[in-house]
């Protein structure tokens, strides 16, 4: 077994990752990056177990998602490891790019959906190794809350993203995970697991949006998990995520609430490499993209300012899959008011929803407070929450009643007509 990673990031400079949208303006860089991953593809495809192969790839990720469970020690979905193994994880593949295309500083791009809410040009086109996958996108841009641009909230709004307002890095008990920014450790006490408000959205809705369903109930490799990482996009959907990380690094105080405890920074994360050895990368390795050779171009959540947001389709005009009016506690905390949803059930189907509020009976006050996204259920590692949270204190002020509907509203994951699957949770309630 080979250990560490002195050999594999570039010897001199930095690789920059660029934003995708670049890549039309950038033939030379395109053309590179479609011939190493083609070369990968062919690989594979002569031999799918060829370590120089796509298929390496695919095979690692689905073996700390798919094929183990939640309390398994290789599960790194639901706790703390989910940025820094994924941080390893495209790094790794990197720098396999580079070897095989003789380019030290070749570099992934990275989607950044909060400026551009479709696929990237450069992966859509029918001909290229980036778009050689299996996609059921459906017939519309990402919606803002997919992408976690909560406008109802004039402070996350700026943010572009809403995770980028999480104070915390780890979570201490299961309500908190969905607030911090990296989860629960692993172990914990109580074997808690959950997505982080990035793992969760815009992670899980990014995910769900590009790998789609077919009519015939076919899915997309980004809705599997088992089959994700086989789609180019995975890559440049991940790289932006990690991005987002090193935004929300940049914040001395939020950076220094990553765990500093050998538990955290001395786990080591394996690979397999070209020549069929595995390599390990560490956590405290992932704390500096420098030393895994790379840096971002920008880190800012939008390109140039938000994006004009245009909406396809009245909230009026979608048939909610639930509708349930609460009451809002007498006495909170002021400032504090969460919608929680207990009882969340998998299916047998993707789904992806929107979550709404309105005074009561009046569809036309509704303010879209957050998404909820999960995929088909393939045992517990595909649905680790059950019991989602959304800040919804802005948006009650701005209704300004004792009493909300909440609406669940189906986003379209499939192209052509699309029949959502149900929504199915136990009860809802308001709490401060």
């Amino acid at each position: 077994m080979a250990v560490g990673i002195a050999a594999s990031p570039p010897v001199n400079g930095l690789a920059v990752r660029r934003d995708a949208a670049s890549l039309a303006q950038s033939p030379q860089m395109l053309a590179g990056l479609e011939s190493a991953i083609g070369e990968m593809q062919r690989r594979s495809e002569r031999d799918p177990h060829d370590p120089k192969g796509w298929r390496a790839n695919i095979d690692a990720h689905h073996a700390v998602c798919a094929a183990a469970a939640n309390d398994d020690d290789a599960q790194v979905h639901g706790c703390w490891w989910f940025l820094p193994w994924h941080r390893a994880f495209l790094a790794v593949t990197e720098w396999k790019l580079r070897a095989i295309s003789g380019d030290p500083l070749l570099a992934l791009p990275y989607w950044n959906w909060s400026s551009d809410r479709a696929i990237p040009a450069a992966f859509a086109l029918p001909t290229s190794p980036l778009a050689h996958a299996a996609r059921y996108t459906p017939d519309r841009p990402l919606t803002p809350v997919e992408v976690d641009h909560l406008l109802h909230d004039g402070n996350l709004a700026r943010l572009g993203v809403a995770a980028l307002g999480a104070r915390a890095f780890q979570a201490w008990a299961p309500e908190q995970i969905p607030r911090t920014f990296g989860g629960i450790a692993k172990p914990n006490p109580g074997q808690w697991h959950g997505r982080n408000r990035l793992e969760g959205i815009p992670h899980t809705a990014v995910h769900n949006y590009i790998g789609g369903e077919a009519a015939n109930g076919s899915l997309g490799d980004m809705t599997q998990l088992s089959t994700a990482a086989n789609d180019p996009l995975f890559y440049a959907h991940h790289a932006n995520l990690d991005r987002l990380w090193e935004n929300w690094r940049s914040d001395p105080l939020r950076r220094s609430s990553e765990p500093s405890i050998g538990a955290f920074l001395e786990q080591r994360f394996p690979f397999p490499w070209l020549d069929g050895t595995v390599i390990t990368v560490s956590v405290a390795d992932t704390l500096d993209t420098r030393r895994l050779g790379y840096t971002y171009d920008r880190l800012e959540a939008f390109r140039d300012g938000p994006p004009t947001i245009v909406t396809a389709a009245s909230m009026d005009r979608r048939t909610p899959l639930a509708l349930e009016t609460v009451s809002l506690p007498r006495h909170t905390r002021p400032g504090e008011r969460v919608l929680r949803i207990a009882g969340v059930q998998p299916g047998n189907r993707p789904l992806s929803v929107e979550i709404a509020l309105a005074r009561p009976g009046d569809r036309v006050s509704a303010i879209s407070v957050g998404a909820y996204a999960a995929g088909r259920r393939q045992g517990q590692p595909a649905f680790p929450d059950t019991e989602p949270h959304f800040d919804v204190a802005a948006a009650l002020r701005g209704l300004g009643t004792s009493a909300v509907d909440v609406i669940v509203l189906p986003l379209s994951l499939g192209p052509g007509e699309y029949t959502p699957p149900p929504f199915v949770y136990t009860s809802m309630e308001i709490v401060g």
